[in-house]
């Protein structure tokens, strides 16, 4: 026999090692990218701002019920800006707290509330939206906003001593749902 067949037979398996070697590499690359497709979204607990805007807040306070919310409402960033006040105290600077969510849509909504001037507080968390009609929800009317160039929607109603809107990347019907959640909350009793 010739060692050409010997060649031969040795090329092939060179073939079929690199060969399965590929495959391995494609079906571990697969479960590599399933796993992250499976993307989880880290959720913050709020009510501890809302426990403390409650004590330091000059205005009433409303806050997210999320049983209120449908399935899927993911709240994922809480800021509260106190003011510089310790509770008991009159702050001396506005008094402001943002919950942002994640919106069964794959989208971000989030509800503000704030004692600063209303028009500057509309203007910077609207991203300078313009008027565009009226939603109506649970017998209150807030105005729309829209930001054309960042895709943003707003929802603004002004109280007599707060200003609450709700904005973001999702649909006026998702605001309108985050906005359906709020609740007047109780100051601590003391």
């Amino acid at each position: 026999m010739s060692s050409g067949g010997r060649r031969t037979d040795n090329t092939f398996l060179g073939y079929t090692i690199v060969l399965g070697a590929l495959v391995l590499l494609v079906v571990l690359m697969t479960v590599v990218v399933n796993a992250r497709r499976e993307e989880r979204i880290p959720t913050v607990d709020y009510t501890p701002d809302v426990l403390s805007l409650s004590e330091v807040a000059p205005y009433q306070v409303y806050a997210p019920d999320q049983e209120l919310l449908p399935e899927g409402w993911t709240p994922t960033s809480s800021r509260l800006e106190d003011g510089g006040v310790l509770p008991g105290e009159e702050p001396t600077e506005p008094v402001r707290w943002s919950v942002g969510f994640a919106t069964p849509e794959d989208r971000h909504a989030a509800f503000h509330i704030s004692n600063a001037d209303p028009e500057a507080f509309v203007a910077e968390v609207s991203m300078d939206g313009e008027p565009d009609g009226e939603s109506t929800v649970d017998g209150r009317v807030w105005e729309r906003r829209y930001n054309e160039t960042e895709d943003e929607r707003s929802l603004v109603l002004r109280a007599d001593d707060a200003t609450l809107v709700v904005s973001g990347g999702a649909s006026y019907e998702e605001l309108e749902t985050l906005a359906g959640a709020l609740q007047p909350q109780a100051a601590p009793q003391e």
